[in-house]
């Protein structure tokens, strides 16, 4: 682990973000603490969206104190989408074709293969008094009736990847994005996001509360919002759900 994270390792558990967030809020827990299960009960995604949780696949979630405005906080989304990417890479090569979907999706071959939940709480101050990151990577497993198409690392490139491995891996890499952005703010991170997120022009289907909007990508904005082009003029996205055409996305 690097330094300042300490490591819980479980067999199993009901939600690893609902255990570390009872442990940040209950047992004012120090920044750092991971919590790791082989395997989660009652795992979930964004949106309160089930998670299937089976052993094999890595579920990971990392405390934060970043002493900062909520809306600031809401930048520390985007690193374990790049660290589960970078952790990726360095285990399996450079060739891997791995993508970043808006907000906070990691891609292979246009499937998803791991996913962020995002939890924070404010502090008296009015500040974010902790944020809890978790990631979910489908290393052996994936869920088969998905909105939009899963995949794991087994099934896609037929390579196994040890759990501790990835976990090793993924932790080094978002202490490491987390350091930057404390120092550099967000800059790095969203340029490090586009490189390997949506090209120029591709078109998008986004469903925003009760609104579905059709439009071409064209920017992740300085604080983190989608940016689309529509018939009706650019749209700024903060909260939805991405998919391309061939998801059943409109023209």
């Amino acid at each position: 682990m690097p330094q300042g994270y300490d490591l819980v390792a479980v067999e199993t558990i009901g939600s690893t973000n609902d255990e570390l967030k009872h442990r940040a809020i209950k047992d004012n827990a120090a920044e750092g603490l991971t919590i790791w299960s082989l395997e989660q009960t009652a795992g979930k995604g964004r949106q309160r969206r089930e998670w299937v949780s089976e052993p094999g696949n890595m579920f990971c979630s990392v405390l934060f104190r970043p002493d900062c405005a909520m809306a600031d906080a809401a930048q520390i989304g985007f690193l374990p989408v790049i660290a589960a990417g970078e952790a990726l890479t360095e285990i399996l090569g450079n060739s891997v074709p791995l993508r970043f979907k808006w907000p906070n999706d990691l891609l292979l071959n246009r499937k998803k293969i791991s996913g962020t939940l995002m939890e924070a709480g404010v502090g008296q101050s009015g500040l974010a008094a902790w944020v809890v990151a978790g990631c979910g990577i489908n290393l052996q497993h994936f869920p088969p009736d998905t909105i939009f198409p899963a995949t794991s690392v087994k099934d896609e490139l037929a390579q196994d990847i040890e759990v501790g491995d990835m976990v090793a891996a993924y932790v080094a890499r978002l202490a490491a994005w987390y350091s930057r952005w404390q120092e550099e703010g967000f800059t790095p991170v969203r340029d490090a996001w586009l490189a390997s997120a949506h090209t120029f022009d591709e078109p998008l289907f986004v469903e925003s509360g009760n609104e579905k909007l059709t439009g071409s990508f064209r920017d992740l904005d300085e604080h983190g919002a989608l940016v689309i082009e529509t018939d009706d003029g650019p749209r700024r996205i903060t909260v939805g759900d991405v998919y391309f055409k061939e998801n059943g996305g409109e023209e």
